[in-house]
């Protein structure tokens, strides 16, 4: 019986990656509500990107990248080179969140790369300036506003099955990273970089 389950989700997986990628529905307001917002403690976050304890707006992005597998560790995410699938603006003006401000919706788009049908995902918020800075890792290298969600572990299938959620996501802040981990999440990101650019290249 074990063996036939085995066979049947190494069938399963193969026609994932074989005959198309699944779609995700990239935005933090379902299936709970999970607002973005500025760091509170002192010296923990640019005051020049909004105020503290602010829901994050329109001068913030929103990254969607993700790891074949389940992965729980951030260390081994990091080092895992992270895929890019898709960037979004949050809604509104970075202030006290009445004009949507905190949330985001990036449409359902799809995974290129998935190469398993249960995959880790992770969003990157981070302070874009008006379009002054195109990446998570410039604008943390230019010392302003960064942060991670949780690490969201999530089954996504090939059309026709429905797109996955990020079912698990939390609430997060952004502000500056603290150098050593600065460091290592640069790193990881500089893979990350790469792909996105020949992905958008073969688009």
């Amino acid at each position: 019986m074990k063996t036939r389950i085995w066979i049947i989700l190494q069938i399963v997986a193969f026609a994932v990656s074989s005959f198309g990628q699944g779609r995700v529905t990239f935005n933090n307001l379902v299936p709970d509500q999970a607002p973005v917002t500025i760091r509170t403690n002192q010296g923990g976050f640019n005051p020049s990107d909004g105020p503290p304890g602010a829901f994050v707006g329109s001068m913030y992005t929103a990254t969607l990248v993700f790891v074949n597998g389940t992965i729980t560790d951030q260390s081994i995410f990091d080092a895992s080179n992270p895929i890019w699938v898709a960037d979004t603006v949050f809604y509104g003006t970075t202030g006290n969140g009445a004009d949507g401000a905190g949330f985001f919706e990036g449409g359902d788009p799809q995974v290129f790369g998935q190469t398993s049908l249960i995959v880790t995902f992770q969003i990157l918020a981070w302070f874009n300036g008006g379009g002054q800075y195109t990446s998570y890792a410039q604008a943390s290298a230019a010392g302003h506003n960064v942060g991670l969600s949780v690490l969201v572990p999530a089954q996504v299938t090939f059309p026709p099955g429905p797109a996955a959620t990020l079912t698990g996501l939390q609430p997060f802040t952004v502000g500056i990273p603290e150098p050593s981990s600065a460091s290592l999440i640069l790193l990881g990101l500089l893979s990350l970089a790469i792909f996105r650019r020949r992905h958008k290249a073969n688009q």
